[in-house]
């Protein structure tokens, strides 16, 4: 027996093919797994390209699949279709065939779930599943179906199977808070898996590497908002992040006096795209707010960050977060973040030492946040810019102790080595 390991790693969604966060957790998962000593395979798709490529990214080997697209109706949003399933397991065959059989099976992504299980079957191996979403939570806000993509719906009552076959019938579950872990448990409460908790994190050296780069205070100055504050914000435009809230809460906000007696008006600036872009637009045209908000689009991975490194108050208005991707980072980068108390928001701003958190009304699934008490939050931020500085200061000394991605993959690597203790290598 030696300590090396085998674990293939499935994901619709892996760099630089990104539809939400599945596919950094995906890379993150892979890449910490290959530091913490493991060899990796990730089968993921090939959009737009009708042959495979098999690329050596960060010390992983990662197949990529040639597929029309990411998500559609025919690969893996109904059941009326294996196409892409059998292609996805095709290629984790061959790659076992000529790297050797893996130890186990890791699964970031519920849309891959049927591959996954059948080759960790086939080569008798654990299959971990890393739950990302609560779709019981989140589906309730939208305004029709799940929307996957700004283009691909989905039926609440396919994803919520999805989520059941996963939780039932792997090995192990990976929750990524503790909120998602007793909201998923309580669907389950005779029937769950063994599980355990192991949060997300973000990469330091990423971090300091942005904070670095001089690019960004240069976008910043491209807005050509003087020297008023910006306010950013980053993630999909879909009704559960909160940014029609956002919007009526800046518009109340008006200007903000400070301890020197000048009055600014905050700038906000959204990165991101999704089903409701057009409408958050048409709010702020009505409110009055069009030469005070920026939407900024899809953009590189870098480029948000960029965003978030010079925003001088970050904002995360969402009514549901199973752990936030965006929050962690925003405070890596030391900035003050108003965020609503809900779920995995709490873990990471536990609270107002290192944040403002922002109440909300009402049970998941029909929650409600009152725009005046999220523009009472700003408020507080853009008054105090001491204050606000050493609450962000707080946030980033919380964020290097207990949200990194080396402790992610620390933790995921001993509960791997643990479900294949005993198993010989080659």
């Amino acid at each position: 027996m030696t300590s090396t390991r085998r674990a293939v790693v499935f994901s619709r969604e892996y760099p630089p093919t990104t539809v939400g966060g599945t596919s950094t957790v995906a890379r993150n998962l892979a890449a910490g797994l290959v530091a913490e000593g493991w060899e990796v395979a990730v089968v993921t798709s090939r959009p737009g390209a009708a042959d495979d490529l098999r690329e050596r990214i960060d010390g992983v080997t990662v197949h990529r699949v040639g597929t029309d697209v990411v998500y559609n109706a025919g690969s893996g949003l109904a059941d009326d279709s294996l196409r892409v399933h059998r292609r996805f397991h095709s290629a984790a065959q061959q790659l076992a065939e000529e790297t050797g059989a893996p130890d186990l099976v890791a699964l970031p992504d519920l849309f891959c779930h049927p591959e996954a299980a059948m080759f960790a079957r086939r080569h008798g191996v654990p299959l971990v599943n890393v739950l990302l979403q609560d779709f019981r939570a989140i589906t309730p806000y939208d305004r029709d179906k799940h929307r996957v993509t700004s283009g691909v719906a989905a039926d609440a009552a396919h994803l919520v199977g999805l989520e059941r076959k996963a939780v039932l019938t792997s090995d192990h579950t990976v929750f990524i808070s503790r909120a998602l872990s007793d909201a998923i448990t309580s669907y389950y409460p005779e029937n769950t898996a063994p599980h355990s908790v192991i949060h997300l994190g973000v990469d330091p050296d990423e971090i300091r590497a942005v904070e670095q780069d001089p690019r960004w205070h240069r976008r910043r100055e491209a807005l050509a908002i003087g020297s008023e504050p910006l306010l950013v914000g980053c993630g999909r435009l879909v009704p559960v992040k909160g940014y029609a809230q956002l919007l009526t809460a800046l518009d109340l906000l008006g200007a903000v006096r400070r301890p020197d007696g000048t009055a600014v008006r905050p700038h906000l600036a959204l990165v991101g795209v999704g089903p409701e872009e057009r409408p958050l637009r048409e709010l702020a045209g009505r409110l009055g707010l069009a030469d005070r908000v920026t939407f900024l689009g899809d953009v590189p991975r870098q480029e948000a960050l960029g965003w978030m490194s010079v925003a001088d108050v970050a904002v995360v208005p969402s009514l549901w977060e199973s752990f936030c991707y965006v929050c962690a980072e925003m405070m890596a980068f030391g900035r003050p973040v108003v965020a609503t108390a809900v779920d995995s928001l709490r873990e990471l701003v536990p609270g107002p030492e290192f944040g403002y958190p922002v109440p909300v009304e009402g049970p998941s699934g029909a929650r409600v946040l009152d725009p005046a008490v999220l523009a009472d939050a700003l408020r507080q931020a853009f008054a105090d810019p001491d204050e606000a500085a050493r609450r962000g200061a707080a946030a980033r000394a919380r964020v290097a102790e207990h949200f990194t991605n080396r402790r992610f993959a620390q933790r995921v690597s001993d509960l791997c080595l643990e479900l294949t203790e005993g198993r010989a290598d080659g």
